[in-house]
């Protein structure tokens, strides 16, 4: 990527000082050339290309253990949050088949023991109160998950408390668990209860723990987006750590650029910035810098050359809905405020004696003026002092005087 820093004059007074120039050739004599002093706005900026990305990116990785064995994604397929993406082959299911059949077992043994008791029933509450217990430790873990996605600005307050809110009917639904098994086993002694209840929860947990272990095969969307890579297929066996899937969410849309780090450090968050891509006809005005990434890195330049290099992401706004993911955009950063100021060419100075000078034509005649120069701005430069509106100065006017 070749670097870019862009210094912007941001009016018409290029095109309005060259056509100016053009019809005042000549009215004093074929010696002097020149154009008038203009006033105009500017701002400085750095720039260079950028790449259409989100802020909300997730990358699944595979497990190097099992095989692919359902997967139908498509690179541009939507997804939702809590959709199945991946699943692997496993004997899950026929292990909690097995522990089934064994609570079954147990309740037909104490189904002889307790005869004129519905064990069935009581079975079926325990049962229960382990099921929701197992919900509610679920969303316990989401919560701390959610808390911590809110403290980085990465889940809305919503969220927040909607995982909240799922606790609390989780518990409700727990004691509602506790209080019908009290029911139903009071008619069972101290001492037979206890012992069924080891026995069966025994098995819950290991039922349990199987169901929570469906999670180590089978993958699921953690985010609504679109898939943006796809490097799977069903009956893979997936490298361990190797990326197989990727999903980008469309509505937080940036821009990421990789300054260099000289440029970088002149930016700072929430300074104006703006796409302007004259190749593509795309122009994004009034965004504005969300993050200066804390961490450099070195890449390489078409020429091999290494280059220290600092990321930097600009918000997106609505009318980049249609732009795609990956798309590359020349992308600038206003670092100087925009400011009414004077500018001449860059062909008007003169550098004589450690000081800077311009060639002002008053009533015919040629009067050297020092000035006091400000910012470089696309071949013009900016005159802090020393020059006023409308003077006439003298294009190449060290160079014909010499001859």
């Amino acid at each position: 990527m070749n670097k870019k820093l862009i210094i912007v004059l941001l009016v018409f007074a290029v095109i309005g000082v060259g056509l100016f120039f053009v019809l005042t050739t000549g009215n004093i004599g074929a010696k002097y050339n020149t154009t008038q002093v203009v006033e105009t706005e500017i701002g400085k900026y750095v720039g260079d290309v950028g790449t259409v990305s989100s802020r909300n990116i997730r990358k699944y990785y595979g497990n190097g253990l099992n095989k692919v064995e359902s997967f139908s994604l498509e690179i541009g397929d939507s997804v939702t949050k809590g959709q199945l993406l991946i699943k692997y082959e496993n004997n899950i299911d026929l292990e909690i088949q097995k522990v089934k059949k064994q609570i079954e077992g147990v309740e037909a043994t104490y189904k002889d023991l307790l005869s004129g008791t519905d064990v069935e029933t009581i079975s079926s509450a325990r049962i229960e109160i382990s099921r929701v217990s197992s919900l509610l430790d679920n969303a316990k873990k989401n919560k701390e998950r959610v808390q911590v996605l809110y403290d980085n600005g990465a889940a809305t307050l919503v969220e927040l408390e909607r995982a909240d809110e799922e606790i609390k009917n989780y518990q409700n639904s727990l004691n509602v668990a506790r209080n019908n098994y009290n029911q139903v086993s009071k008619e069972i002694s101290e001492h037979v209860r206890e012992k069924y209840e080891a026995d069966i929860d025994v098995l819950l947990i290991s039922l349990e723990i199987l169901e929570s272990s469906k999670d180590k095969y089978a993958v699921y969307a953690d985010v609504d987006g679109i898939v943006t890579q796809v490097h799977t297929f069903v009956g893979d066996i997936p490298m361990p750590g190797m990326a197989i899937l990727e999903i980008q969410d469309p509505t937080e849309k940036v821009i990421n650029v990789d300054f260099m780090v000289e440029d970088a450090l002149l930016i700072k968050e929430a300074l104006p910035a703006e796409v302007n891509d004259l190749d593509m006809n795309i122009v994004i005005e009034n965004l504005k810098v969300d993050k200066v990434y804390p961490t450099a890195f070195i890449t390489l330049s078409e020429l091999a050359v290494e280059e220290n290099r600092q990321r930097v992401e600009i918000g997106l706004k609505d009318q980049a809905n249609d732009l795609p993911f990956g798309l590359e955009l020349n992308t600038r950063v206003m670092i100087e405020e925009k400011r009414q100021a004077l500018v001449v060419p860059k062909g008007a100075l003169i550098y004589k004696d450690s000081k800077v000078y311009v060639g002002v034509l008053e009533e015919g005649e040629v009067v050297e003026k020092v000035i006091t120069t400000g910012i470089m701005i696309n071949g013009d430069v900016e005159v802090v002092s020393g020059l006023l509106v409308g003077e006439e100065v003298i294009l190449n006017y060290q160079e014909e005087t010499e001859e």
